[in-house]
């Protein structure tokens, strides 16, 4: 082995270091940084629309809302995919468990409310802190490095997912958020 090939070498186990570093220190520690910030985003326009006086500060409806939030933020560290799976399996297998209660509580708060405008727009907060933890999820090191490849996989034999839009529509009606929520209203 000549000095050329040993350089080679060397460089090449220093990239090799310094690219697991970047993707499983930094990258992750990057995501939740910008997760709590974009969440922290959507929960100052849901502040800004109820200080408009488009709902009361003490809805239930805005209460849970912020309360989901709020725990979102606090749980961002424990938005993993294992601790997401570990989560799931622990509300299939534990019957005392209430999985649910909170979306319950939020069901109940949204049906208090009798305009239809604020009552969208309240769901259109949902939906975007929602999409805000199944994206956490999604751009995690450990799915994208394992998952991206069965993706592949699975997409070359799923002939009706033609578009990326249409696998993420699939992936995310399956995700179990409800569980998070759970997790996050507690947290």
């Amino acid at each position: 082995m000549d000095a050329a090939e040993l350089s080679t070498i060397i460089q090449s186990l220093l990239t090799l270091v310094l690219l697991v570093f970047v993707v499983f220190a930094v990258w992750p520690e990057q995501r939740i940084d910008l997760f709590r910030q974009q969440m922290f985003e959507v929960r100052d326009e849901l502040f800004d629309y109820a200080a408009d006086g488009n709902i009361a500060f003490n809805d239930p409806a805005y209460l849970r809302l912020c309360e989901l939030m709020n725990g979102f933020i606090r749980y961002a560290h424990n938005l993993t995919p294992f601790r997401i799976l570990m989560s799931y399996l622990k509300s299939k297998f534990t019957p005392s468990q209430s999985v649910g209660k909170w979306t319950e509580s939020w069901n109940r708060a949204l049906e208090q409310i009798e305009d239809s405008n604020v009552k969208d727009q309240l769901e259109m907060f949902h939906s975007r802190a929602t999409s805000l933890v199944f994206g956490q999820f999604v751009l995690s090191p450990g799915v994208l490095i394992v998952g991206g490849p069965i993706m592949v996989v699975v997409i070359l034999f799923h002939a009706q997912w033609t578009t990326l839009r249409s696998i993420y529509r699939d992936v995310k009606r399956n995700f179990p958020i409800s569980v998070l929520e759970e997790e996050a209203a507690k947290a």
